[in-house]
């Protein structure tokens, strides 16, 4: 009997094997495909990165060409703000007529009185610069200069053209 149960173990052992066998391709062949479905993800990730890095720098660019473009005509709406002071618009019909704030106003003027940005009192209320006429001259080509009238902002002699 023992040749028997050898036999029929030997039998056993080889099926044992063959259906590990099985096992092992069918796992090894997953392996497979998990290391190929994480070469895909990295590659296409990687892919993706360097396409937006490629087109934020292209933007970056646009964006900085449009803002060296757009300094002339930023630069002549200030001067046409200056012109409509200077055609005695007061600052909150000038606010009114282009859609800028009433600070927006007040700080292109102040800039152009100024050269440069509005200072503040002593109590941290803006005031503009009393302008020479150079400066605002050369801005809004015109040689005329300040009335001394108050320019509604209660200092007298406040740039007023």
């Amino acid at each position: 009997m023992s040749g028997r149960i050898s036999a029929s173990r030997a039998s056993a052992a080889r099926a044992a094997q063959q259906a590990k066998a099985a096992r092992d391709a069918e796992r090894l062949r997953r392996e497979r495909q998990v290391e190929s479905a994480l070469t895909d993800f990295y590659e296409q990730t990687g892919r993706a990165e360097q396409l937006r890095a490629a087109a934020s720098a292209r933007a970056a660019k646009v964006l900085a060409d449009a803002e060296a473009a757009a300094q002339e005509p930023e630069r002549l709406a200030k001067l046409a703000v200056v012109t409509l002071q200077d055609l005695g618009e007061p600052r909150d019909q000038i606010a009114e007529l282009t859609g800028l704030s009433l600070v927006e106003v007040r700080t292109v003027l102040a800039e152009a009185a100024g050269g440069g940005k509005p200072r503040r009192d002593g109590r941290g209320a803006e005031t503009t610069a009393v302008a020479e006429a150079g400066p605002v001259a050369a801005v809004a080509g015109s040689d005329r200069v300040g009335s001394g009238e108050s320019d509604g902002t209660g200092i007298a002699g406040a740039t007023q053209r």
